[in-house]
């Protein structure tokens, strides 16, 4: 399958969303919770219940961040991956650095992605195989295979330990690149490598929804993905990222 039509159906509801969030950057943000690291908002709520009401015209499955899985999911059907807000945090804090992140899953492997930056107005999208683009403009990775030349972008996230060995292994690696960058999103780094701004990205114990659009986005764009399950929770994924496997290798 080629997923075009499946691909412009993300980019809609993901600019019905953007268009929420873009109007509700000047109003006050009503929490829900506040656990531990993590923080929920009402926008996220809203924003989710934007995207399922264009996204049910498809009739497929949804697993998305605010209410979880909707219909059984097989192995081999395709499933709507569902981000409302990624960078709640930065969205709530008037940081500019947040996103509406969608894609389409189909046995674990994300098939298309949408990642919209309603802040600058920028839409990436993107089918592995059949290409990548930047408000309709191809894009591509970089060309970085030296990792002491790079641009690394990372974070922390919330199932993430924080503390002792896991730590020590993780900055080890990232002492490798040249410079390291953390943005509050996951799912806009991930947008950015695929659009050569950074080189390269790594998360461990990072939700599947953060991430799906990205690695299809990366993919797409003609870069190198690798992700595996985490015993963090169910969907929870380590991965790595890059413009070229040379990045990451010997890591």
């Amino acid at each position: 399958m080629n997923w075009k039509s499946e691909l412009d159906l993300a980019v809609r509801a993901a600019a019905t969303a953007s268009a929420y969030l873009r109007d509700a950057i000047p109003r006050e943000k009503a929490v829900l919770a506040e656990i531990g690291r993590d923080i929920k908002l009402q926008a996220d709520r809203d924003a989710e219940a934007l995207i399922l009401d264009v996204l049910m015209h498809s009739g497929l499955p949804v697993l998305a961040e605010e209410s979880g899985e909707s219909g059984a999911i097989p192995d081999d059907t395709p499933v709507w991956i569902v981000d409302p807000l990624d960078g709640t945090m930065n969205f709530k804090h008037g940081i500019p650095l947040c996103c509406v992140s969608l894609a389409l899953s189909v046995g674990g492997r994300p098939v298309l992605g949408v990642i919209d930056d309603f802040n600058r107005g920028e839409c990436f999208s993107g089918i592995p195989g059949g290409g990548a683009w930047l408000n309709g403009v191809p894009m591509r990775v970089s060309a970085a295979t030296d990792p002491a030349r790079a641009i690394l972008a990372t974070g922390f996230p919330t199932k993430f330990d924080v503390g002792g060995p896991a730590l020590d292994l993780f900055m080890s690696s990232a002492r490798r690149f040249k410079k390291v960058r953390m943005l509050g999103s996951a799912a806009l780094m991930m947008a950015y490598v695929a659009c050569g701004r950074v080189d390269a990205y790594a998360e461990n114990d990072i939700m599947y929804w953060d991430i799906a659009a990205g690695a299809a986005l990366i993919e797409a764009a003609g870069g190198w993905v690798a992700m595996s399950g985490s015993p963090a929770d169910k969907w929870a994924r380590t991965v790595r990222c890059a413009a070229h496997p040379a990045l990451w290798q010997g890591v």
